[in-house]
Order: C-alpha cells, then structure tokens, then sequence
C-alpha cells in the first residue's frame, strides 16, 4: 500500500538531522517513493509504500516524532494522479460510472 505523510515540522534542525539518520536504516519493509520539502523546512509531503500504514507510522515516530507532528493518509496512488476509487462519479451521460475512474492522462478502452 502507499502512505502519504504530512510533516508540519517543530524543531528543523532536529528534523532534518533526524531524517538524514533513518534513511540508511529503512527495512525492507519501507520504501520511500517521494519527499517533498518546502524550501524553510517547516513542511514536508513524503509518499511511502510498505505492508500498512502502521508499519510507516512505527518507523517514522522512532526517528522524527519529538520533532513534528505527522499525518498518515492510506493514498490510491504514488506516482500520478489518480481520483479516489471509492466515490462514485457519474460518467459524462450522468450515470454513475461503474469501477474506479482511470488515472488522469491514462486512455480509456473503448
């Protein structure tokens, strides 16, 4: 599954620093796909894939917990852009469509 994390970060330097330590020490269990910083430091989106949101979630508070407060999103989608496959959305007759929408630029089977 992918995870997308919010980090609104407290103390930056204790972050960062932080960060730079548990990236070597990611298991096999973890990937991280995206990070995404603001140039401040303040803020960061990161996209993980792993088993479960938990398993990002033990990871991540060992390292950057005392430092930030984070929020877990279980995401579609890692790479592109994709709409939430759990909310009906009518077709362009204003029916419901049937099955998840494609990602945004895939072609449709006709």
């Amino acid at each position: 599954m992918f995870v997308l994390v919010e980090h609104y970060v407290s103390d930056v330097q204790t972050f960062w620093s932080a960060v730079r330590h548990a990236l070597p020490a990611q298991t096999d269990l973890l990937t991280l796909h995206h990070c995404f910083p603001t140039p401040d430091g303040s803020h960061a989106v990161c996209v993980w894939e792993a088993q479960s949101m938990r398993d990002v979630r033990a990871f991540l508070e060992t390292y950057v917990g005392h430092a930030s407060r984070n929020l877990y999103f279980p995401v579609e989608n890692a790479g592109g852009t994709s709409l939430p496959s759990g909310v009906p959305l009518p077709d362009d007759r204003g029916t419901a469509a049937a099955g998840p929408e494609p990602e945004f630029g895939a072609r449709r089977a006709s």
